[in-house]
C-alpha cells in the first residue's frame, strides 16, 4: 500500500474497482440484452396477430359484400320467382310439374 493512502484512512484494493465495473456492465448488458429480445418476441407475435385479424376483415367484409348483394336484390320480382320456383318448389297456377324419379 501507499503510505499517502494510508494515512488518510483510504484501503486500496487492486482489481476490486475494475472487477465490479465489469460485473455491473454485463449485468446492464445482460439486461438489455433481454428486454431486447422480449420487445422483439413480442413485437413478432403481435405482426402475426395483425395479419390474422387483417385476413379476418378481409373474410367478413367480403360476408358482408355478398348479404347487401342479396338484400338488394331482395325485392325485385325476378329473384323472388326464381327462389319460389328453385328452393320451395312451387309452379305458377296453369302450369305442371313434374318430378323425376330415380329408377332402381
Amino acid at each position: 500500500m501507499r503510505g499517502g493512502d494510508e494515512a488518510q484512512g483510504w484501503i486500496v484494493k487492486p482489481r476490486w474497482g475494475k472487477k465490479i465495473v465489469l460485473i455491473a456492465v454485463l449485468m446492464l448488458v445482460g439486461l438489455l440484452s433481454f428486454i431486447y429480445i422480449d420487445r422483439f418476441l413480442t413485437i413478432r407475435h403481435l405482426h402475426a396477430e395483425i395479419a390474422r385479424v387483417t385476413q379476418e376483415e378481409r373474410v367478413a367484409l367480403a360476408v358482408q359484400k355478398d348479404l347487401r348483394d342479396r338484400l338488394a336484390h331482395a325485392d325485385d320480382p325476378a329473384t323472388i320467382e326464381y327462389l319460389a320456383r328453385k328452393e320451395l318448389g312451387l309452379v305458377k297456377p296453369g302450369e305442371e310439374k313434374v318430378i323425376f324419379l330415380k329408377g332402381d
